[in-house]
């Protein structure tokens, strides 16, 4: 069998390689092609690590495939709970401790009788293992001196099955493994164990990660050590630029053939080609960083997204029940809640014709009936969310909510002075642009603040009397959200505390908590999610924090992908999951990039960039099989594309609004975050209803650079919410490289 190896890779190698196959389906096909060549326990332990780590991400790969290797393993083991070298040999501790971590992280494939069976399998080869120890380490059978390789093994063995670095045989190992020169394995692969062990024990020591890094970017190291240290830095650092650019050296170093891709050791003395061990090694981080890729589960902010958009009514508003007529208020935050969602669509132009035919009038309602008209106030915030207010039509606005006014900065209806109508002005006012200083506004805040009340309720004013009914959740948090940008923490701080009180036992909040009559209850009241979530977010800006709670109150709320009973609790539970970092925003790198091979895309460039945009082409039809067109920008419209322009060229608002560039003479900003303007590129998803864009948005001093960027692998491991390279001529040769690019993916 031996001899039949060498054959099968001479006729691979003179077999073409169709390069649109994806790598990982690629390799995971070679190291089933090759199963029946697999002699060690070591090359069917590895291999079925990166098998089981790909599975599912590779299409074609099934549990039959994966059942190969695990039921060679399980046939092959020992009846002492050890492996050997080979089937039948004497068990020994580095076999036993592949074949260990092998079937331990095959486990999560598997339920039912064959998982039981894999799992007695490894529990037979941890007691294997600890039974070998030594009192210092391992050596390489049972009762035998310590010796590196053996020791490091099964710590990370032991590591992969709940042992700490606390345990008394994992510190002892330890102590040899720090002060003992490895023997019996190259370096590289030496170093990339020390971090797989210790990562698995929990252990931290100081320089091996620097070491492994010196080591991974030396020409001096075999293929089968440039794989496994690209994947203990994987399991390290996660995917980076830096890490990128290591796939992007192993995927270099593939061999190819007609239908699959695999790893061979670069020739040399004493160096073998190992080729399925080394594929194994190269195919496990393919698999890791497909795995980090994946397209996340549709999470609660999409399901929202889509489901609020499905119930807009036919004359472009949202009804405050589904099934019933379209509300001004509902309208308001659906379309605040899909400006978050879609950025550009259909829905939200249709929405908004709806709600330009409405405010007129709303406004002769209100003139009417001589007081603030909520609709009306809501059509107003509502156009002024999207820009569509010019100058002069913002001061028409302001001048006619102050001719509603029922007094010196008040404001109410027809049973008074309200708080309710007042908190509505000042946010109208505010929103136009008029000044927080200004007369009525601070005189409209000091009336509200001068309520003896913990809270604010309605109102009933006369000239007789003011009587004050209990108050209510709702008004106060809109009073709340009024005075947040004009006062201290300090300022309402009783009526922070009364509404911190209202806050039921399981974690939300009703407008009124309780209603007691000559000592009774009388009335108990149900949380509510826009209440809930309304609070929460307005104590939040006065520096009370509940969000995490108020997130987990909310997650069981839904209703067939709405949340609460209203299109306003949807739309809000929509913005509030917008805000989380943990959730995925709405368009990331990974998924532009993902859609890149089938998703038609065409190449824009702004003036001066025809060179660039054709390079870039170029790369990227070579890189993922497609034919892409380039043409200067003209538009963006209905499609796919790709917009080579000046860093500050574009109102990304538009596309993303969770990124926000500007930019000065020296510097560019990145959300906050400074960099040189004449160094720096950034490359930024984008979405609009009917597909992608992706900016990269760059000074035409880096022309080169962005050329060199898209000629490598590189692209392909694009992802989080942008990617910001920069550009230093390191050797000052003026020659743009892949080395003397740094970048950062922002999460």
């Amino acid at each position: 069998m031996k001899r039949v190896v060498p054959v099968l890779l001479i006729v691979m190698m003179i077999l073409p390689y169709a390069g649109a196959v994806p790598i990982l389906d690629a390799s995971t096909k070679f190291l089933l092609e090759g199963k029946e060549y697999m002699e060690t326990t070591q090359q069917l332990s590895l291999s079925l690590i990166a098998l089981a780590s790909s599975y599912p991400a590779v299409e074609n790969l099934t549990i039959s495939d994966i059942e190969y290797f695990v039921d060679a393993l399980l046939a092959r083991q020992n009846p002492d709970g050890g492996w050997g070298y080979y089937e039948g040999s004497v068990s020994n501790v580095v076999d036993t401790s592949y074949a260990v971590i092998a079937l331990k992280k095959t486990l999560a494939v598997y339920e039912g009788n064959k998982r039981s069976l894999i799992y007695n399998a490894v529990e037979r080869g941890v007691d294997f293992l600890v039974d070998s120890y030594n009192g210092k380490g391992w050596g390489y059978v049972p009762n035998t001196l310590t010796e590196f390789y053996p020791t490091l093994m099964a710590v990370w063995a032991l590591g992969e099955n709940g042992y700490s670095k606390d345990h008394p045989y994992i510190k002892s190992a330890i102590e040899y493994i720090e002060k003992t020169e490895p023997y019996g394995i190259r370096k590289g692969e030496a170093v990339a164990l020390k971090l797989l062990a210790y990562h698995a024990v929990g252990y931290v020591s100081p320089g091996v990660r620097e070491e492994a890094w010196k080591l991974v970017n030396s020409p001096d190291i075999t293929t089968k050590e440039r794989a496994f240290l690209t994947y203990a830095l994987l399991v390290y650092d996660g995917l980076t630029f830096e890490t990128a650019k290591l796939l992007t050296t192993l995927e270099d170093l593939k061999e190819k053939n007609e239908s699959f891709v695999y790893w061979a050791n670069k020739p040399g003395q004493l160096v073998q080609r190992e080729v399925f061990v080394t594929s194994a090694l190269a195919t496990w981080s393919f698999a890791k960083v497909s795995g980090e890729l994946a397209v996340e589960p549709e999470t609660p902010f999409e399901a929202s997204c889509s489901e609020l958009e499905k119930v807009q009514n036919k004359d472009g508003g949202w009804p405050y029940i589904i099934g019933f007529s379209s509300t001004d208020r509902a309208t308001y935050y659906a379309l605040k809640a899909l400006k978050k969602c879609y950025f550009m669509d259909e829905s939200i132009g249709k929405g908004l014709e709806w709600v330009k035919g409405r405010i007129d009038k709303n406004m002769e309602i209100a003139l009417s009936k001589g007081e603030l008209y909520p609709p009306y106030v809501y059509n107003l915030l509502t156009l002024l969310e999207f820009n569509l207010v010019n100058e002069s039509e913002k001061a028409e606005h302001i001048a006619f909510i102050k001719s509603l006014k029922k007094g010196d900065g008040k404001w109410g209806d027809f049973l008074g002075l309200q708080p309710y109508d007042t908190a509505l002005a000042i946010k109208a006012l505010l929103a136009l642009g008029v000044s927080p200083q200004d007369e009525d506004i601070v005189k409209a805040k000091e009336w509200l603040l001068s309520f003896p009340t913990e809270g604010w309720g309605t109102v009933i004013t006369t000239k007789y009397y003011t009587r004050f009914f209990p108050s209510e959740v709702s008004t106060t948090i809109e009073v709340l959200e009024a005075l947040e940008p004009l006062v201290t923490k300090q300022d309402v701080e009783k009526h922070l505390n009364w509404l911190i009180n209202q806050r039921t036992a399981d974690g939300g909040w009703p407008n009124i908590k309780e209603s007691y009559i000559v000592g009774v209850l009388m009335y108990q009241g149900q949380p509510s999610v826009e209440l809930t979530i309304r609070a929460t977010e307005v104590l939040y800006a006065f520096g009370i924090d509940y969000r995490q709670e108020t997130l987990q109150w909310l997650l069981p709320k839904k209703k067939n992908n709405l949340w609460g009973s209203s299109i306003i609790d949807s739309a809000l539970a929509t913005l509030y999951f917008s805000t989380f970092e943990e959730l995925p925003k709405p368009v990331n790198l990974y998924e532009v990039i993902r859609a890149l091979p089938d998703g038609n895309f065409k190449i824009l460039y702004t003036f001066g960039r025809d060179k660039v945009a054709l390079s870039v082409k170029d790369s990227l039809n070579t890189l993922f099989g497609t034919n892409m067109t380039a043409e200067q920008f003209k538009e963006i419209g209905d499609g796919n594309y790709i917009v080579l322009a000046d860093l500050t060229e574009f109102d990304l608002s538009k596309y993303n609004p969770y990124i926000e560039i500007k930019a000065d003479k020296e510097n560019v900003y990145l959300n906050g975050k400074s960099y040189k303007r004449d160094s720096t590129m950034m490359i930024v998803p984008g979405k609009t209803s009917k597909g992608y864009v992706l900016f990269v948005l760059y000074p035409r001093s880096l022309d080169n650079a962005v050329k060199v960027f898209f000629a490598s692998n590189i692209v392909k491991y694009l992802n989080g919410v942008a990617c910001v390279v920069t550009y230093e001529d390191k050797n000052q040769n003026g020659i743009v490289e892949l080395e003397e690019l740094e970048a950062e993916f922002m999460r």
